[in-house]
């Protein structure tokens, strides 16, 4: 039986650091699947694909908001 996961259902993000200084680390899979989502492109390992996980990392150290961070790059 095949079901389908919404990749928004996921968090891709886990704190590896502790509460005073915490580091976080990106799910690279889920990272290149929501890139193919808001381009409409296939994932490869270029310009626009590293402008896009900058965006997206930039976005969630202002906010720390996941859901906010989606919104804001799938535009």
């Amino acid at each position: 039986m095949h079901t389908d996961i919404d990749i928004m259902d996921i968090n891709p993000i886990v704190n590896v650091g502790t509460i005073k200084t915490p580091m976080y680390v990106l799910d690279a899979i889920w990272m290149t699947v929501l890139y193919e989502k808001a381009t409409g492109k296939d994932f490869t390992v270029d310009d626009d694909y590293m402008k896009f996980y900058d965006k997206f990392v930039a976005e969630f150290n202002k906010s720390n908001d996941l859901k906010l961070t989606i919104k804001k790059v799938m535009k």
